[in-house]
């Protein structure tokens, strides 16, 4: 294959990919916002973590292990699942986030959502 020729398929492909892209980019997509609502009777956990391994449950100083306990512990909502709202700081990695999101995920029988707050738009 030519020097030619290789410019050529790679300019092809360049447009192509370009004017397939167009399409949507043009479309401007708005995140839905589902209101927050409660899995069972209990109202939902808030946890919070700050940079140094720091957490928070509804405000009060907790270890990780104490929340583990705390999850674990059946009968906090209907059938034992409760939902837990987990608000990680700005300041923590898109790693330690997403590692605390499914730790959570794994000790809690209930959903595990990030409650992050709605901003409205200016």
């Amino acid at each position: 294959m030519t020097l030619a020729l290789q410019c050529l398929v790679g300019l092809t492909l360049l447009v192509g990919g370009a004017v397939a892209a167009l399409p949507d980019l043009w479309h401007v997509r708005t995140p839905r916002h589902r209101p927050m609502q409660s899995a069972g009777t209990a109202p939902p956990l808030w946890i919070v973590q700050g940079p140094p391994d720091r957490w928070f449950v509804n405000g009060e100083p907790m270890t990780r292990s104490g929340i583990a306990s705390l999850l674990r512990d059946p009968g906090q909502g209907k059938d034992g699942a409760r939902e837990v709202r987990f608000l990680p700081s700005a300041s923590l990695s898109l790693g330690d986030v997403s590692g605390s999101l499914a730790w959570l995920r794994g000790l809690n029988s209930g959903p595990v959502v990030l409650g992050l707050p709605r901003q409205e738009g200016p």
